[in-house]
């Protein structure tokens, strides 16, 4: 969602908060992430024939019947193409004219399976910002200015706002336009862990490892860790035996590190 989306892993792990004897720690250069922030995608960004037909996959992807809510949408919501609209306001060159009506047509329909699709759209047309979040407050009863941060907070804390049946794949085909390696994550059959919801993916700025990882470091004894200070914090993780330190300090550039411990593969986000 920055978000940097890794392997799965099943591991043991305790928190230790400062640095203690018989640790082994780890020993890396802190590689400066990349700061040249990508352009949000542009109206009709041209994609490889390959990219095309993954996100065409992706868009397709089976997913979940739609549960009831209780805001039922009316007939005239049913008739709607959910993709169809947000794709014409994300991507076409249309009049501001026709794009208020688009959003005019959202906003009567009273469907709040709109509601994820438009706070994406909020991000990449802001000038468009003050029309969708109009709409935004109409469809859920709120009074948020437009900003995409705000509405973000607020979709993570009501996951009873379902979206329309295909939304995952239009998120995919999104993300592919900003670098087409997020179909590596999210892509047809991707499983979502329960706890999480895909409205709760967001681009984190950078394209896919623009923020290297720090991957199988090297350690040593701590009484070799001269780089370290007193009362270091760490991330500490014992696992058959073998117990590891990772400083903070190297993960505020890193943000994950993965490793193998005690004979397990463990990836751990920061």
């Amino acid at each position: 969602m920055g978000n940097r989306m890794r392997r799965a892993t099943k591991f043991k792990s305790r928190w230790l908060g400062y640095l203690v004897l018989n640790l082994m720690v780890v020993v890396s250069g802190c590689a400066m992430p990349n700061t040249d922030l990508p352009d949000p995608p542009a109206a009709g960004q041209a994609i490889s024939e390959d990219t095309e037909r993954a996100a065409e996959t992706a868009t397709s992807m089976s997913v979940e019947p739609e549960s009831k809510t209780t805001q039922t949408p009316s007939s005239v919501a049913e008739s709607l193409d959910h993709q169809a609209l947000l794709d014409t306001i994300l991507y076409a060159q249309i009049s501001s004219d026709e794009a208020e009506a688009i959003l005019t047509q959202i906003s009567d329909s009273s469907d709040t399976r709109f509601v994820a699709g438009l706070i994406d759209t909020l991000r990449y047309r802001r000038d468009l910002a003050t029309d969708v979040a109009r709409v935004l407050n109409t469809l859920t009863g709120q009074d948020l200015p437009a900003d995409w941060f705000e509405w973000v907070e607020w979709a993570g804390s009501h996951p009873e706002i379902k979206s329309f049946s295909a939304y995952p794949g239009w998120k995919a085909k999104l993300f592919s336009n900003i670098d087409p390696n997020f179909l590596r994550f999210l892509y047809s059959g991707v499983r979502i862990a329960p706890d999480s919801r895909v409205e709760e993916i967001v681009w984190g700025g950078v394209l896919v490892d623009g923020i290297p990882a720090l991957d199988n470091p090297t350690m040593i004894d701590p009484v070799h860790a001269d780089y370290l200070v007193p009362h270091e914090r760490v991330f500490g993780v014992s696992i058959n035996g073998d117990t590891r330190a990772y400083p903070a300090r190297f993960l505020d550039w890193h943000e994950m590190f993965n490793d193998i411990v005690g004979g397990e593969p463990v990836s751990l986000a920061y």
